[in-house]
Order: structure tokens, then sequence, then C-alpha cells
């Protein structure tokens, strides 16, 4: 693959002005991600998402080239990780992204700086998170756990990840948690991980209810008919929304369409 001539790329996300991935491809192969359409961008195909994390050569020279003019970020919202979870395996040998965050300080205090990740080898980079005055979002997903494996094959579990949260938190990084995706037949999950957050103190940036279509490789668990066919349930929807409440009143829901 030949070098990458940007590393910081303009967004699409709303409310996001440039996003860093330091990796073509996700290991963690969550089987209702959104991004398993990059995989073509590699001469991969959907199928194969999280076969593959490939780290992009020439990232830090790139990085670096473009932070010689610091001013053109400055005032905006900087986010690490949007398709590739930041710190894959060949993150503990490679430091592609502990290198990128070391780059990034140049903008303290000047953009915004966020970075998602579902790892726990986040905590490696405590020090720098911390003095970048970085804000750090937790995926945290709802899943029963029966069939956990069969959605997140690499993943953390979640309660993992709450732990995650915690020690970050305790390092001085500021944190959130991104419950997602909640499946509808998890809703009793659903409630014990928001009562954790809750006791925690760790704030929940938004919970994303399953979007069952979202991903092809989905549909290849032998759950699928039933998760699709709750979420049409207008009294799962509601329980859902009753749950959220109870725990994080002011919390934005994306409910992707259950209960029509």
């Amino acid at each position: 693959m030949a070098p990458v001539k940007s590393a910081l790329v303009p967004s699409r996300i709303p409310g996001v002005d440039y996003v860093l991935n330091p990796y073509y491809g996700c290991r963690f192969g969550c089987r209702f991600c959104y991004a398993h359409f990059t995989a073509r961008f590699v001469a991969r195909r959907s199928h194969e998402w999280g076969e593959f994390a490939y780290p992009k050569e020439g990232l830090i020279r790139a990085l670096s080239r473009q932070l010689n003019s610091p001013w053109r970020f400055y005032g905006k919202v900087v986010l690490v990780g949007s398709s590739t979870d930041p710190y894959q395996p060949p993150e503990a040998r490679h430091m592609l992204t502990r290198r990128s965050l070391n780059l990034l300080l140049r903008l303290k205090g000047r953009s915004r700086l966020h970075l998602l990740t579902r790892s726990s080898l986040v905590l490696r980079d405590s020090d720098l998170l911390r003095e970048g005055n970085f804000h750090v979002g937790v995926s945290v997903s709802v899943v029963r756990m029966e069939y956990f494996r069969d959605v997140e094959p690499l993943s953390p579990p979640p309660r993992v990840r709450i732990h995650v949260l915690r020690g970050l938190r305790d390092a001085g990084v500021e944190v959130s948690a991104f419950v997602a995706p909640v499946f509808p037949d998890a809703l009793a999950e659903l409630e014990e991980t928001l009562r954790l957050l809750r006791r925690e103190g760790v704030p929940v940036g938004h919970v994303e209810l399953l979007n069952p279509h979202k991903n092809p490789l989905l549909r290849e668990s032998r759950h699928y008919g039933r998760w699709v066919a709750l979420t049409r349930r207008p009294e799962v929807l509601k329980k859902a929304l009753g749950i959220v409440s109870r725990y994080y009143p002011k919390t934005q829901v994306l409910t992707h369409g259950w209960g029509d």
C-alpha cells in the first residue's frame, strides 16, 4: 500500500471536523459495525471485516507535516478512531496511535481532541491523553453474554470496558461511555450496564439501539430474525427508553426505527 498523503482528513461525521485513523480495517470484527465498507479501500471484501488491520504507512510523517501548519486545526474538533479502533492488536508493536497522540499535543488548548475506543490498551496512553486534554469515549455494547463472541469476536467484554473508563477517569482523563449497540433481547443487561456506569459516576454520551440492517455480517447469526422481530415491537422500545430515562434522563437515545 502506498504511503498516506494526509493523516488528518476532513470528516463527514456531524460535529467532527477532522478524523485520524491509524489503521486500515479492524481486528475486533464487530458484526454490527458500520465501517465494514472501508474494506474496499485495501482491496478486501466486506465479509472479511475483522480479519485484517494494516498500519498506515507514512502516517506519522504525514501528520507531522500537517501539524507544521497547526493553525488550520485551531477551533476544530479532531477525532481519533472513526472508522477503526485506534488500539488494534498491532498497536502494541507499531505504536502508531501513541505516536500520533504525542504529535497532536501541539493542538492542546487550540482544538477539541477526542478519541473513541473499546480497547483496554488505551490505558497505556493515559499520560498523553491527560496531557492533551483529550476526551475519551469508550464504546460499551449491551448484549447477552451467551452470544457476545458471535457478534464481537475479539472485543473486551463490556464489564472490562467499564473498568477501563474507571481507570482513565482515575488517571485524570475526561471520559464518557457510548452505550451502543443495545440488542433488543438484552434489556436486563442494559439496566445493569447503566446502573454500573452511574455508580462509577461516568457520563453517558448517548445510547444507541441496535440497527440490525447496518452490517450484512449480522444476518449470519441464528438470532438475527428474532432481533429484527423484537425491534418492531413498540413495547420493547418503550421498555428500553424507560430504562435509560431512569438512570440517565438527559441522554440522547438513537432508536433506529425501533417500534415501527
